[in-house]
């Protein structure tokens, strides 16, 4: 009798959870297969979503460390054929230390150039951009009150005001840094102590942190990691060549014409030009502002013309042959990648955006790949 009781039992259990099923199989079958899927991926994308603004936001609180992370791995992807040549002839720790000193002593020297002579020599500039505009302005006006003359009063008023106002900031800002001194201090001893173990123990920190994985995975994550280092040097060493040619172009032509602040200039078409798209541009713009307020229209046409030709150069000669073959993006990915690098992280992400995207469709495949052949010689 209990016995036939419990069979009772558990075939109204099984009975029930047979009809919860089916009525959960007639429910869905009653949706649409797409709103089905979507429903899915929905939730999936939200999930990812959600994990990605919290790792950006635990990045950005952690820029101290992140940002001279990243300038060290991009210092020390510039800087290893030196440390490499020097290892020939001095120990290791040395040859990183000498390294170091001698990208230190060509930073400060940019630094210099960029900074104290500008703050030297701006206030003549302004000075001289204020009489352009004067006389730009009588040249549209024909000196009488024809039309468009209040016009140009308002924007010569204008442009006057804000170069005077903003003159003594321009160059607080350029001497004294505007209160970051500390902060770039400490970024960039940070960054120089990452760069020296970089330099000198690289390989043996790689095989520290692939020391927790299994066999396979860590010879995966070993490939990836190789796919994504040589990715990085070449897009690095690519863009020190097209930046050199840009400031070394760019500061022989403001020389030839006698603009001031012709290495100057040079040297911050040579920074601007990492950033990509903008920076060359940017920098460009300003040394063409500066011809224009010290030699007039003629001179700034002319350097406009040379900034365009260099530039059409680069798009269609230099970055195909010399970064294309690193990078191997397309334009699509890589303006993409850098609008949302410059919406993330300001002009630090603009900086990594390009090679981050380019490390990633290097690495993944390198990593499919050995996952792949990992699975292949599994015994079965």
């Amino acid at each position: 009798m209990t016995v036939s009781r419990r069979s009772d039992m558990t075939y109204h259990r099984r009975n029930g959870s047979l009809r919860g099923k089916s009525r959960r199989e007639d429910t869905r079958s009653a949706l649409p297969p797409s709103l089905v899927i979507g429903a899915a991926w929905s939730w999936r994308l939200l999930l990812m979503g959600i994990t990605v603004y919290a790792a950006v936001r635990v990045l950005v609180l952690l820029s101290l460390v992140v940002i001279p992370l990243v300038a060290a791995l991009l210092l020390a992807a510039l800087l290893r054929p030196v440390a490499q040549l020097l290892q020939r002839r001095l120990p290791g720790p040395l040859s990183a230390l000498l390294t170091l000193l001698i990208a230190a002593v060509v930073l400060g020297g940019l630094g210099y150039l960029i900074g104290l002579r500008f703050a030297r020599e701006l206030p003549s500039l302004i000075e001289q951009l204020v009489g352009t505009v004067r006389r730009l302005r009588a040249a549209l006006g024909g000196g009488g009150g024809g039309v468009g003359q209040f016009q140009l009063d308002q924007l010569e008023g204008t442009v006057i005001n804000w170069l005077q106002r903003n003159q003594s900031q321009a160059v607080a800002y350029l001497t004294t840094g505007a209160g970051y001194l500390v902060e770039f201090a400490t970024l960039t001893l940070l960054t120089l102590f990452i760069t020296f173990f970089l330099l000198y123990d690289g390989e043996r920190i790689w095989g520290w942190l692939r020391t927790p994985l299994p066999g396979p995975e860590s010879h995966r994550v070993d490939l990836a990691g190789r796919a994504a280092w040589a990715t990085i040097t070449g897009y690095v060493r690519g863009t020190a060549v097209i930046a050199t040619i840009h400031g070394i172009v760019i500061g022989f032509v403001v020389f030839l014409l006698g603009v001031p602040l012709a290495l100057p200039l040079g040297v911050l078409v040579f920074v601007g030009s990492f950033i990509p798209f903008i920076g060359a541009l940017v920098a460009g713009g300003l040394a063409i502002l500066i011809t224009f307020g010290t030699h007039g229209w003629l001179a700034a046409l002319i350097l406009l013309g040379v900034l365009i030709a260099e530039s059409q150069l680069e798009v269609h000669l230099l970055q195909p042959l010399i970064v294309g073959r690193y990078v191997r993006l397309h334009p699509l990915a890589i303006g993409l990648s850098f609008a949302v690098g410059t919406v993330l992280a300001g002009i630090v992400g603009a900086i990594v955006a390009v090679p981050t995207a380019a490390v990633i469709h290097q690495a993944w495949p390198a990593l499919r790949g050995g996952q792949d052949r990992d699975r292949r010689a599994r015994p079965k």
